[in-house]
């Protein structure tokens, strides 16, 4: 994978964001690697900033750390956002689907019902 030798500040940010998730999930590097399918070395470049992020990377990080991916994108000016995911994610018992649900539909409004045509 394309890495840099400079910190990107916003692949810092993201990377930090994973790093911390994973922490709090008490996830090592290892576990982290078998459950992402990404190798130790490019975890390591992700968290640091060096690596250059792909859409595919972002969602095989989420995935493992079981939040979905706009989570680790957010900017710091968007963390109330993260915060409320986060505190409908626990509401929901983790299930992320119908947290997403809620999100949504406080933000896009109500999401049309299931099986039900326009009307």
């Amino acid at each position: 994978m394309p890495t840099r030798r400079i910190p990107d500040p916003m692949a810092a940010r993201i990377g930090a964001r994973i790093r911390e998730l994973r922490r709090e999930k008490k996830m090592s590097l290892a576990q982290f690697a078998k459950a992402s399918g990404l190798s130790k070395g490019h975890i390591s470049n992700l968290e640091n900033g060096l690596a250059v992020m792909s859409v595919s990377t972002i969602y095989a990080a989420a995935g493992a750390l079981g939040v979905p991916p706009f989570l680790l994108c957010m900017r710091e000016e968007d963390e109330p956002f993260t915060q409320y995911f986060d505190n409908l994610l626990r509401e929901e018992d983790g299930d992320l689907g119908r947290a997403a649900e809620r999100f949504r539909a406080l933000f896009f409004g109500k999401p049309p019902r299931r099986g039900r045509g326009p009307g």
